[in-house]
């Protein structure tokens, strides 16, 4: 099967430099080269969340690192709201319901970003124990006010568990300063490196949580994995993904040498060329176009064009996008631009879409 360019919500694009490292023989993971590999990777990812605690890497998807938060945070019974604005807030919410907590969800709709005002009415009915979040919902092309979103939370009292799966080193999050709890994110979105990671930062009110917690866990333990990178030989409690974690490590350190401000900055360009251009063809953006992702480009299928057709004729073309979920099934196309994202490959799916447009007319 021929390369083909990846402009999808996950796995992204990765850089030659990162992809040279995957080649490399793996280091043993209880070895004092892993050590330092994994102690210089703990310390990159603290600069890129924002936060003097501990970030956690898990061997998982970043649903995993979504399931470890259920599973270490909370106890049976505890009552939890789930604020969703698509696929992966429904998706945490299921999470929840599979621990046996008694959460809620308050539906924003897909295309929505999270209402301040009925945000907060809800969190004023009902004691809740922690509000769950989305940052980048890529199922709609949405991103939320986390800032604003963890500051009514914080009014109530109550804890903020934030998935940063695709938005955690492409647009900004700062984890100590906007006060949240819980920050999940993973390795194949916008930190530019193969799937098998999933990242996790806790605050010390959630570190509290976690000591009370009475579900179920083993391999997602927190505390576990907490002491092994406090060790004096950080390392992980189980055999990593160590390649992986040597293409994150390579692949963090070009964001930082970059600059995470200058990333941001980078990145909300790009997301405004995507905009414009597929506006300039006569396309429709699916949200409203002020709480539009600077990731990932949901486009309404005119009138007259199968979905699936575009996504095929583009894919011949060597431009792999994606379809919509749920009751979004044929009715948009989504275009991801995070992480490693050049003009070259920018333009190739511009222009890929362009033919699409024309021959399947």
């Amino acid at each position: 099967m021929k390369n083909r360019i990846l402009m999808t919500p996950g796995p992204t694009m990765v850089p030659k430099e990162v992809l040279d490292v995957c080649h490399l023989q793996p280091y043993h993971h209880r070895t004092p080269e892993y050590f330092k590999l994994f102690s210089d990777l703990n310390s990159n990812l603290k600069k890129i969340f924002k936060t003097n605690m501990d970030v956690l890497t898990l061997t998982s998807s970043g649903t995993g690192g979504m399931e470890a938060v259920v599973a270490n945070l909370f106890k049976r019974g505890d009552k939890v709201l789930v604020a969703s604005i698509g696929h992966f807030g429904e998706r945490f919410y299921d999470i929840t319901k599979a621990y046996g907590l008694d959460s809620d969800i308050i539906d924003f709709g897909w295309g929505n970003a999270v209402h301040l005002d009925i945000l907060n009415d809800a969190l004023k009915k009902d004691k809740y124990k922690a509000l769950i979040v989305t940052q980048n919902e890529t199922s709609t092309g949405v991103t939320n006010d986390v800032k604003s979103i963890a500051d009514v939370a914080k009014k109530h009292g109550t804890l903020i568990v934030v998935d940063a799966v695709s938005s955690l080193g492409g647009i900004p999050l700062n984890m100590d300063e906007w006060g949240l709890d819980a920050v999940i994110t993973c390795s194949q979105k916008c930190l530019m490196s193969p799937p098998g990671l999933s990242f996790v930062a806790l605050s010390e009110r959630a570190w509290q949580m976690a000591e009370e917690s009475d579900l179920p866990k083993y391999y997602f333990d927190l505390k576990k994995a907490r002491k092994g990178v406090q060790s004096e030989k950080p390392e992980n409690p189980y055999t990593p993904a160590v390649s992986t974690i040597m293409a994150v490590k390579k692949a963090t350190d070009m964001l930082l040498n970059i600059g995470m401000d200058t990333v941001y900055k980078n990145q909300h360009a790009i997301g405004e060329k995507v905009r414009k251009t597929v506006k300039d063809m006569g396309l429709k953006l699916f949200p409203d176009e002020a709480i539009s992702s600077d990731l990932l480009t949901a486009v309404q299928v005119p009138e007259g064009y199968k979905a699936g057709d575009i996504i095929n004729y583009m894919s011949e073309k060597g431009i792999l996008v994606t379809g919509g979920q749920g009751h979004l099934k044929g009715k948009i196309i989504r275009i991801g631009h995070m992480g490693y994202v050049t003009d070259e490959m920018l333009n190739l799916t511009f222009n890929a879409l362009k033919s699409a447009l024309l021959d399947l007319s």
